[in-house]
C-alpha cells in the first residue's frame, strides 16, 4: 500500500503539470503574479502623489488575488480530482475510512477535496483580512494638505 502511494506520485505530478496545461498555465500564473506585484508597486508608489490612482491599483491587486484565491484555485482543486479520481482514489487519497468491518465513511475522496477547498477559503479570508488590516495601520488615512478636521458634532440634532 505504501509503495503504491510513493510509485503513484510521479503520475499525479505529469497529471497535474497536463492538467495546468503545462508551460501556458505556469505563463499564466507568474503573469498573474507579476499583475499583482506591478499593481502593489503601482499603488505604493503613487499613493503620496496620487491618492485615487494608487487606491485604483490597490484595489486591481486585490480584485486579481481574490480572483486566484476565490475562484481559480478551489475551481481547478475540484477539477483536477474529479478528472483524475482513477488515478488518485485509494492511491493518494483513500476513498473510504474503513475500521476492521466497520465503515467510518464511506465517502472520504469526495469529503477529503471539499475539506481542502474549505480550507484554503478560510485560509485566504483570514490572510485578505490581516493585510487589510496592516495596510490600514502602515497608511493610515490623512488629510489633505492645508485642511483641517472638522468639528464632531456628537450625532443628530
Amino acid at each position: 500500500m505504501i509503495s503504491e502511494f510513493f510509485t503513484t506520485i510521479p503520475d499525479t505530478f505529469v497529471a497535474l503539470w497536463d492538467f495546468g496545461r503545462g508551460f501556458a498555465g505556469l505563463a499564466v500564473t507568474l503573469g498573474s503574479v507579476a499583475l499583482v506585484a506591478g499593481f502593489c508597486l503601482a499603488a505604493v508608489r503613487l499613493r503620496d502623489s496620487h491618492g485615487w490612482v494608487a487606491a485604483i491599483m490597490g484595489g486591481c491587486a486585490s480584485m486579481v488575488a481574490t480572483l486566484w484565491a476565490f475562484g481559480i484555485l478551489p475551481s481547478a482543486w475540484i477539477y483536477f480530482l474529479d478528472g483524475q479520481s482513477e488515478l488518485l482514489t485509494d492511491q493518494v487519497i483513500p476513498s473510504q475510512i474503513v475500521i476492521g468491518d466497520f465503515v467510518v465513511m464511506g465517502n472520504f475522496y469526495q469529503v477529503f477535496r471539499d475539506s481542502i477547498v474549505m480550507v484554503e477559503t478560510m485560509v485566504a479570508m483570514v490572510a485578505f483580512g490581516a493585510a487589510a488590516l496592516w495596510i490600514q495601520k502602515r497608511y493610515p488615512r490623512t488629510l489633505a494638505e492645508g485642511e483641517e478636521a472638522r468639528e464632531q458634532s456628537g450625532g443628530y440634532k
